[in-house]
């Protein structure tokens, strides 16, 4: 193996052991547990994205999606959990994104 590859398999492992993955893991599992509130948190997920990607949002098209999914989040504490846990590990990832960037010198 190469030195890239050892460092890559090296890097992936020591993500894998983070706390911050575990209970992401933890949270996606149990939340598989319940195909039906899978699928209704991949669609909030989905049109969150949408709404990310819009170059034409429409506010208050957006204002009953926060409110809905506030609502979701309060009545599903296994939908809430995953949502915090998918937060903090796509923080932790643009983080060392950009922590890898900037070490870099890449521009």
């Amino acid at each position: 193996m190469d030195t890239y590859e050892e460092a890559m398999q090296n890097f992936i492992a020591s993500i894998r052991d983070t706390d911050i993955y575990a209970e992401y893991r933890e949270a996606l599992e149990e939340l598989k547990k319940d195909p039906d509130l899978k699928r209704r948190v991949d669609d909030f997920r989905k049109r969150n994205y949408n709404f990310q990607q819009s170059d034409d949002i429409d506010l208050a098209e957006y204002d009953r999606f926060r409110t809905e999914i506030v609502g979701f989040r309060a009545a599903e504490p296994r939908a809430d959990a995953f949502f915090e846990a998918e937060l903090a590990f796509c923080r932790m990832m643009q983080d060392m994104t950009y922590r890898i960037t900037e070490a870099l010198d890449f521009e």
